[in-house]
């Protein structure tokens, strides 16, 4: 059983991210929280603020109530167990503040909007404050991005170690779906590696889900990796999130302007070495 953690801003990709988790993780048993983070007015200078903030939770409040109940209706068929949690402060305080809980989420499930892909989860300001501080997996929905069951993941190999407990939602996703995943390394010279026999942990944390080595060049490494996503027909893309890897400079703005590319492919961050 899993518990899913669903920020929404009450917008359109928001809905469309909490019914992604829904219909991925909608079994019996997986509890969801709809979390909804507002800022205090805490400006003295502001008339009735005390008044403005009170409308501000009453709003975010009923808001909060409809969504769920819009969630409830679209999946009419499946028996929800749909919380509702609402905190003041930015999304990644709340975030945390749910992760320091003694019932801890599994995986946090955030939408991403505009120009989305590598360029949109890694530099837009929420998703990616979330990925790079908090400990918790975050699966992040383009806003264009319709469900369908996962059959082929390619997984990023950055050639660190990996262990089971980081890749548990993975495994996860890909034993109940049937995926097969593709584990993909970049070498941006090219010729670093002609073969797909590098050395590999997945063998033994992947056990019996299918699964396949695969070395590709490219100097752009977001770029070569979602091309390989799109030639496969991939459902969901995965990357490792640690310390002094080759993906951890994707969380720098300075890497802004060599993500020029785009995809409608969901994306799953693990992380490893944050607790």
């Amino acid at each position: 059983m899993a518990h899913i953690l669903i920020p929404t801003d009450f917008s359109a990709n928001a809905f469309n991210a909490a019914a992604y988790a829904i219909e991925l993780y909608g079994s019996a048993g997986n509890t969801f929280t709809l979390l909804h983070a507002y800022m205090s007015i805490s400006d003295p200078t502001i008339l009735q603020a005390a008044g403005l903030e009170a409308e501000i939770m009453r709003e975010a409040d009923s808001a909060l109530t409809d969504l769920a109940e819009q969630l409830r209706e679209k999946f009419a068929g499946v028996d929800l167990d749909l919380q509702q949690s609402m905190m003041t402060g930015d999304v990644f305080s709340a975030i945390l503040a749910h992760a320091d809980e003694e019932q801890n989420p599994d995986l946090v499930v955030m939408g991403t909007q505009g120009a989305s892909g590598l360029e949109e989860v890694l530099l837009g300001t929420h998703t990616a404050d979330v990925i790079k501080r908090c400990h918790l997996p975050v699966l992040t929905i383009p806003e264009e991005a319709k469900y369908r069951t996962p059959r082929r993941i390619v997984m990023a190999d950055d050639g660190g170690p990996v262990d089971r407990a980081s890749i548990k939602v993975l495994v996860d996703i890909a034993r109940w779906s049937q995926s097969e995943i593709m584990i993909v390394r970049v070498f941006q010279k090219e010729g670093a590696s002609n073969t797909d026999d590098h050395d590999s942990p997945y063998d033994v944390v992947l056990g019996a889900i299918p699964h396949s080595l695969h070395s590709i060049s490219g100097e752009n490494v977001s770029k070569a990796l979602h091309d390989m996503a799109d030639q496969s027909d991939a459902d969901l893309v995965v990357v490792m999130h640690r310390q002094r890897s080759m993906f951890a400079q994707l969380f720098h703005r300075s890497t802004a302007a060599k993500l020029a590319m785009h995809t409608h492919i969901p994306m799953l961050v693990l992380q490893q070495g944050t607790n």
